[in-house]
């Protein structure tokens, strides 16, 4: 019963997931201006599987359903409070007396740091892992390259609610969002709280990976390789990539979980999703440019 229920929502899973990580890169991207930030490289991912796995490990997600998304949600948090400390304090060292440091560090300068702290959470993976029972070893590993067979009605209905919630939010600010992308300084003068965008998107992208991890493991390259795609076909406008990129994403992890499905053995989705998206980002290196006319 329990493997049908598994094979019956792990589509509707993949899909939500796949289309919550391709909005979180998209927003991503726009507000930090660097075509390379989505939430693994950003290190979101890695805190969110860090403490999710730390409470698979001990046990503790026997207390309710409620702890692992809590244990992602506070990982992703962590990370992203890591990654935007170290690019407060960098800004802070280039920025002029008068400027805010948190709006002169670089968008370059928290996917750098959002790299070396998805690598370091992914060591401390390591390290649970390897004072893992055997029992919990396998489970936990292949959770950790992304597995949908844990999916359930529950779980795919929580991860629509938070979905909606947090799509909501991005495309009431994706006007704000494309003024923003003219630069901090131009958007302040058009009148636009720059900090405080920056900021609700932010933990936005942070919620809607941790409901992600949570339900699926860590999955790369979804986050990554879909808005580019989609800026190339819909433009630069969010009003109009955010939409798609949720249609596109979904169709990107639907589709890596059924060639997942034909391949011999129990292969993790998130591999399948990286071994068809690192050629899309070659693609995209090869061809220089993106929808918006600024080089990947």
């Amino acid at each position: 019963m329990a493997a049908t229920q598994a094979i019956d929502w792990a589509y509707p899973t993949a899909g939500v997931v796949g289309a919550s990580l391709a909005v979180t890169g998209t927003v991503l991207q726009s507000v930090l201006r660097n075509p390379l930030a989505e939430p693994y490289l950003m290190g979101t991912v890695g805190g969110a599987a860090l403490l999710a796995a730390g409470a698979m490990v001990s046990g503790l997600t026997a207390l309710g359903a409620w702890v692992l998304p809590a244990a992602s949600f506070l990982g992703s948090c962590l990370s992203l409070a890591l990654v935007c400390g170290v690019a407060y304090f960098a800004g802070r060292a280039r920025a002029a007396e008068s400027a805010n440091p948190f709006l002169r560090s670089s968008g370059s300068t928290l996917v750098l740091a959002g790299f070396v702290t998805g690598g370091f959470t992914g060591s401390l993976n390591m390290l649970i892992l390897s004072y893992a029972k055997p029992e919990d070893f396998a489970a936990v590993s292949k959770w950790l390259y992304g597995s949908l067979g844990s999916a359930t009605a529950g779980s795919w209905m929580l991860c629509c609610a938070v979905f909606a919630l947090v799509f909501g939010v991005l495309l009431t600010l994706a006007r704000r969002l494309d003024v923003l992308e003219l630069g901090r300084s131009e958007a302040e003068c058009l009148g636009i709280n720059a900090r405080a965008i920056i900021v609700t998107v932010l933990v936005a992208a942070s919620l809607m990976t941790a409901v992600s991890v949570a339900l699926a493991g860590a999955i790369g390259f979804a986050g990554l390789v879909v808005p580019h795609v989609v800026r190339r076909l819909a433009g630069p406008r969010l009003t109009r990539v955010l939409p798609c990129a949720a249609l596109a994403g979904a169709a990107f992890l639907v589709a890596a979980e059924a060639v997942r499905r034909l391949l011999p053995g129990d292969v993790p989705v998130g591999v399948v999703a990286a071994i068809c998206g690192a050629p899309c980002v070659f693609a995209l290196l090869v061809s220089r440019r993106n929808g918006e006319g600024r080089d990947v």
